[in-house]
């Protein structure tokens, strides 16, 4: 099944399953950003994929809905993609 391949299964069409309601960049198994080299092919928070290269990578943990849902999820970015990013727009909710 792909990434979004649960969408299909949603009752309510033309809506998200579940909106992400928060994102926890300083709790317990974060880590900020730091240099990483990709070896294979990664996707970045801009949507681009990119290999053989540097890039950043972080662990943040994403709070699901309106109850206690979190699952950690890693992102990675390029230098300029962290400078220009805005992660209240990206993900619509506050950091």
């Amino acid at each position: 099944m792909s990434y979004n391949g649960a969408n299909k299964f949603n009752p309510n069409p033309g809506h998200k399953y579940m909106e992400i309601t928060q994102i926890i960049k300083d709790g317990c198994d974060c880590y900020p950003w730091r240099e990483v080299f990709a070896w294979f092919p990664v996707k970045t928070i801009t949507g681009n994929r990119v290999w053989m290269e540097k890039v950043f990578k972080r662990k943040v943990w994403i709070v699901w809905g309106i109850s206690f849902h979190m699952e950690p999820e890693v992102e990675y970015a390029t230098f300029l993609e962290i400078i220009a990013d805005d992660e209240e727009e990206r993900y619509g909710c506050r950091t």
